[in-house]
């Protein structure tokens, strides 16, 4: 057949890994950021590839945290007051994707998805020559509640039932991994699977560099509608121009309701802002990605200093940032690692896309077959972003993805 031209809003890590793929199988690719690569969540993640994660946020166990969480303004999730009315919506589809029978649903589709993440990014690694900036040394999961440690032990059950491999780990095994921990940790697991980026601002940019090697253009302007036209999409820009595209993939992450909007497609798309600090001397030294699940947010070591980072804040696109968040993540963090000196660091905040059933968008439009989705993955855009290239791909070549998309639908909702 015939190589299409396909044009990709987004320069994230989903429309760049979506972008090295087609490229390599002979289209002609553009890729429309207004900011460029990497400007928005992708640039600020921890850096892991979290394959084997295969729970949904969405389940009957995060209540007995949350409602507490959501009472805290600087706790692990919260809302902005001035946010709640416009997030409500979406909270009661989150409630009800948090009963038994969609949990199950979810996490089936979870560990589908996340099953072939990895292999999907071996490949793009090795075609974007950027296999040299992974590393395997695993991911520690640590608790400093006895409480957490025990109920957190049936959601590892769940993962060795998906046949990922969890080491359970003392206080001491834990000290003797990571000698910066707090004697006062209470026990943790090891996961071996997971695998770690030097940096993922880095990867992206690399990326990003490949593709314009190869003849990719990046067109740096704002996109104010998008329909549908003949068998393509046509693009209207801030500025009044227009654009005819054969092929369209929306990819731009929590900026890609609108758009599925103007094409019919009501999705329920809303924001988690993430907090996070990169600290160049944290006078610490870890030697395996960290998360902390009791408190919310995830320790990693990448080629710019030691990132803190995670949480969850509801409060949409538009208000600003509280940075009162990340001093109280340095706090907690201080519990477990009393060494820590974050005195020096750079902060950030940013969006992440996320769908109450913590599934993502990946499907045709239906407006029109030539306009695909890619988006919605929250917490997991970089771990995800190569397999959802892979299935993006073959929707573009009109071949049947390797992956069952029908629990990643536009129209489940």
């Amino acid at each position: 057949m015939t190589k299409p031209n396909v044009t990709i809003l987004g320069a994230g890590i989903i429309g760049l890994a979506t972008a090295s793929l087609l490229l390599e199988r002979g289209c002609s690719v553009t890729i429309i950021d207004k900011e460029g690569p990497a400007a928005g969540a992708s640039q600020g993640n921890a850096g892991g590839i979290a394959w084997t994660d295969v729970a949904p946020l969405a389940s009957p166990g995060i209540w007995k945290d949350a409602i507490g969480w959501l009472m805290d303004p600087l706790g692990p999730l919260t809302v902005r007051p001035a946010y709640a009315l416009a997030i409500l919506p979406w909270m009661l589809r989150f409630m009800a994707a948090s009963s038994p029978a969609r949990v199950k649903a979810s996490t089936k589709a979870i560990a589908a998805l996340n099953a072939s993440a990895l292999p999907a990014w071996e490949r793009v690694w090795a075609l974007t020559g950027t296999h040299n900036q992974v590393h395997r040394n695993g991911c520690l999961e640590v608790f400093d509640n006895v409480a957490k440690f025990e109920r957190n032990k049936a959601g590892w059950a769940e993962q060795k039932a998906h046949g990922i491999k969890i080491d359970l780990l003392s206080s001491g095994e834990l000290l003797d991994l990571e000698p910066d921990l707090s004697p006062t940790v209470v026990g943790g697991a090891f996961v071996p699977g997971w695998a770690q980026m030097d940096d993922p601002k880095k990867l992206c940019l690399s990326i990003a560099g490949w593709l314009e090697a190869k003849g990719a253009v990046f067109d740096r302007r704002t996109l104010a509608t998008v329909s549908a036209e003949g068998e393509g999409a046509r693009l209207t820009f801030t500025d009044g121009k227009t654009q005819s595209c054969e092929k369209l993939i929306i990819a731009c992450g929590a900026w890609s309701k609108p758009f599925a909007a103007q094409l019919g497609d009501k999705v329920p798309l809303d924001t988690e802002r993430g907090y996070n600090i990169t600290i160049p001397s944290p006078g610490i030294s870890l030697k395996h990605f960290m998360m902390l699940p009791g408190h919310g947010f995830a320790v990693s070591q990448l080629e710019t200093g030691l990132r803190l980072g995670g949480a969850v804040e509801f409060g949409g696109l538009d208000l600003d940032p509280n940075w009162k968040r990340v001093d109280a993540m340095i706090s907690r963090a201080r519990t477990i690692f009393p060494k820590l000196d974050a005195s020096e660091g750079k902060r950030w905040m940013g969006f992440r896309p996320s769908l109450p059933d913590s599934l993502p968008v990946i499907d045709r439009s239906s407006a029109s077959p030539s306009i695909l989705y890619g988006f919605g993955h929250a917490h997991h855009g970089l771990t995800q972003a190569a397999t959802t290239a892979e299935a993006l791909s073959a929707l573009v070549f009109n071949e049947e993805p390797s992956l069952d998309l029908t629990p990643f639908s536009a129209g489940r909702f």
